[in-house]
């Protein structure tokens, strides 16, 4: 919406083509209808989004970005610039951090099964 207003089916199909692919987890997440619907009225509260409703046949919703919203995007777009710059950055962080993950789940299952064949202290007669 930072070029210009969009309607509701181009929105989504803008969102569907730039986010099939999360880098963060490695997989594809395709962003349903009723998410965005909700996030657009969510943001549309919050005073970021304007909705025009054209009267035409079949209805034809139009989204927009709000003045606030496009000076919140002009002091993001250097954050923005700089994480897309650096993507292969964070995704190596990512694996690592994962990789520490699964290494100390590992850890902490054999941990649990030692814990679980060792006897407890038995009692004596």
């Amino acid at each position: 919406m930072s070029a210009g207003p969009l309607h509701y089916k181009d929105l989504h199909a803008a969102i569907q083509a730039a986010s099939t692919f999360d880098p963060w987890t490695g997989s594809n997440h395709p962003i349903q209808g009723r998410t965005l619907g909700r996030t657009l009225r969510r943001l549309e509260t919050a005073g970021l989004v304007l909705k025009h409703v054209e009267t035409v046949f079949p209805r034809s919703v139009v989204y927009s970005l709000t003045p606030a919203a496009e000076d919140l995007l002009s002091r993001a777009r250097p954050l923005i610039d700089w994480a897309e710059e650096h993507l292969d950055l964070i995704e190596r962080l990512q694996k690592a951090q994962a990789a520490k993950k699964r290494r100390r789940r590992q850890l902490d299952g054999k941990r649990e099964s030692s814990d679980r064949e060792s006897p407890d202290d038995e009692l004596v007669d």
